[in-house]
């Protein structure tokens, strides 16, 4: 349509056509943009109101809840001590312990060996035991080297809690065997049974080892125990037992080793001879808890011995011996003393499990200072919900605020109104929620938020005082709980008056689907203005046209006549 003239008129049609189809348009074009402007306002205005009554529903809905106030604490006054922990509802309460020893598991180094982790033994059975858990392994040619007894060791202990490894120091290498297994009376043993099928560099005896006993392995002697000594001294020292044999010149193996029992048979001393493939040797056992300490010396006189007293002389720290021993967990709660075999004590305070972490020194426990493990309700978690519920609330005031405010912006201009100003169901909902708050319980103690330090202020928010709300609670924390929670209680009234705003298909949930079909219409609304508009400039336009072919034919049949009546004689044309 632009552009077009008249041919018969010169007339601008398209410009008139368009300023009449604009006109037509603008009244009802105008009518539609407010009413979408302000219906899309109400929509986006009704979906953060139903978020923050949302929001609101939820704060109430947790401290209606029973659960919300038996939330307990459990806390230990010292956590690198011991901490506590429970998964079930507790009685309010202080208990008092002392941690004198932990719980702790065996661990042994057997007798060292020459050779390394090739080092062989004689064939037969090995069997460790730590308390009632015990394994045993076949040591046979294919496994009989210090590696293959640890790996078979590992293997058959993997389910019981008992392992070896293999340390390397000055006197040789060694098997050191752990248990998992806590608590006195799991010590680590071991005990052997050889079958002599197969030899090796070291009796399989040699291994053995039980609590409390000492065990040395002198060095082997070619000659076998009728290899002889000259002159000299043998110094054995475990504990407080302190032999002290005199070797005469000439004396043999059998001879030393019977010296030895003669001596240390009162003090927990023996001594026996052990065939090596290498010769003979004496294997030294203490039954005291210390390890041995063993010292030849040679007088430097005597003809009649093939051998100086020295070369008995152990390696360095060659016996086996007790690493850590296997103890129960020592504490008392209240002064009555506990002994139990784990670290973990859940059989003690009734719903409390206790973790010891470690043991008080000997002058805190002289002293009498003591770990408390407290007891408590959760004050602080129904602080930090009333908080919440201080907050939700105020932000409704808020948005409830802007959403229906009158803003003057100047003398002679209309005020700016908020898009839900009039609304009904905001003063409808903050009205039901303010009654319920201004309502008295029927308890003297508290009867009011004001007693909980919730008070109203003159833009309508609340404000919370923590201070007076702890002193509430902790004078009143039942009543505090009756008051707010439970049916009758203060939440359950006000999610009362918010629940038909928040649910699904609730007043909001309406109104906000009624605004959406409201835009609906708009829509359609448009879609029939086009229509009668382009039926109207169809209509503008052929009468527009037809006015105009008209003319044309007037201005043909003028240009006709006139040039008729010019040819006309005796008709002079007068000059324009």
């Amino acid at each position: 349509m632009a552009g077009v003239t008249g041919i018969g008129s010169g007339i601008d049609i398209s410009s008139i056509v368009k300023a009449l189809v604009d006109a037509e348009r603008a009244p009802k074009e105008s009518q539609l943009d407010r009413l979408e402007q302000s219906t899309t306002s109400r929509i986006s205005a009704i979906g953060t109101l139903r978020s923050v009554v949302g929001e609101l529903s939820s704060t109430l809905q947790s401290l209606n809840k029973l659960s919300a106030f038996q939330k307990q604490t459990l806390v230990s006054s010292n956590t690198s001590i011991l901490t506590a922990s429970s998964s079930s509802t507790l009685t309010a309460g202080q208990f008092s312990l002392q941690v004198q020893q932990l719980a702790s598991s065996s661990k042994v180094a057997l007798q060292s060996v020459s050779g390394g982790t090739a080092a062989t033994f004689g064939s037969g059975e090995l069997t460790v035991s730590a308390g009632t858990s015990s394994i045993t392994v076949d040591v046979t040619a294919a496994n009989n080297s210090l590696s293959g007894i640890r790996d078979a060791i590992n293997t058959a202990g993997q389910s019981k809690g008992i392992s070896a490894s293999i340390v390397t120091d000055a006197s040789g290498s060694r098997l050191v065997l752990n248990s998992t297994k806590t608590g006195a009376g799991n010590d680590i043993q071991v005990s052997v049974t050889q079958d002599g099928v197969t030899a090796g560099s070291n009796a399989l005896s040699s291994l053995a080892f039980s609590k409390g006993t000492g065990t040395a392995q002198l060095p082997a002697l070619s000659a076998g125990a009728a290899a002889t000594f000259k002159t000299g001294s043998l110094s054995i020292v475990s504990g407080a037992a302190n032999l002290n044999v005199a070797v005469n010149d000439g004396d043999s193996l059998t001879t030393v080793r019977d010296a030895i029992n003669t001596s240390g048979a009162g003090q927990g001393i023996s001594a026996r001879i052990e065939t090596v493939s290498s010769g003979a040797r004496l294997v030294i056992e203490s039954s005291n808890s210390e390890s041995l300490t063993i010292t030849a010396s040679d007088a430097g006189t005597g003809t009649l011995g093939d051998n100086s007293l020295t070369l008995l002389n152990p390696a360095a720290d060659a016996g086996g011996r007790t690493v850590s021993e296997a103890k129960s967990a020592l504490f008392s709660v209240d002064g009555l003393s506990v002994t139990k075999d784990s670290n973990t004590v859940s059989d003690v305070i009734s719903g409390v499990t206790l973790n010891l972490v470690a043991a008080q020194s000997a002058s805190d426990i002289a002293d009498g200072k003591s770990i408390t493990v407290s007891i408590g309700q959760d004050k602080g978690s129904v602080r930090a919900n009333l908080q919440k519920f201080v907050d939700s609330y105020n932000k409704l005031v808020q948005s409830s605020s802007e959403m229906t405010a009158v803003v003057q912006v100047g003398e002679g201009k209309a005020p700016v109104t908020g898009p839900l100003l009039g609304d009904t169901s905001i003063r409808n909902l903050m009205s039901g929620l303010r009654k319920e708050m201004t309502q008295l319980g029927t308890d003297l103690d508290i009867r009011s938020l004001a007693q909980l330090g919730i008070t109203t202020q003159k833009d309508g928010k609340l404000a919370l005082d923590a201070t007076k709300l702890d002193a509430a609670l902790s004078s009143n924390y039942d009543k505090v709980a009756d008051f707010l929670g439970g049916e009758g209680g203060l939440m359950s009234r006000m999610q009362k008056v918010v629940e038909p705003y928040s649910q699904s298909s609730g007043i909001l949930d309406q109104r906000q689907k009624g605004l959406q079909s409201t835009l609906t219409s708009v829509d359609k609304q448009r879609e029939a203005l086009e229509l009668r508009i382009t039926k109207v400039q169809e209509r503008l336009l052929a009468q527009y046209n037809a006015m105009d072919q008209l003319v044309g034919r007037l201005q043909k049949t003028s240009e006709s006549l006139a040039s008729q009546l010019a040819s006309l004689p005796g008709l002079v044309k007068k000059d324009s």
